[in-house]
């Protein structure tokens, strides 16, 4: 019992250590990432240009916001790299 305590313990551990935003991927094994949820407000007119570009791509909104804010950090860590350079 005790062995099983004290990996439920871990487990809840990394549960808390999730919630707070810390990295944990490193307890899991395979290709998945630690996420996290966020809340976010967006002007209306805002929202309805990203809908319509969903729409237009055949993509879900999340989706869309993923691939773009992957694309502008892409972009700016690409602009850094070569003022340095």
């Amino acid at each position: 019992m005790s062995s099983e305590s004290t990996e439920i313990k871990d487990i809840e551990e990394i549960a808390r250590q999730a919630h707070s935003g810390a990295d944990v991927s490193e307890h899991f094994t395979g290709h998945f990432q630690a996420k996290q949820q966020i809340n976010i407000t967006l002007p209306l007119e805002l929202l309805r240009s990203i809908d319509a570009e969903c729409q237009r791509q055949k993509i879900d909104r999340q989706d869309w916001i993923k691939m773009v804010c992957t694309e502008k950090i892409c972009q700016i860590q690409a602009n850094r790299t070569s003022k340095t350079v």
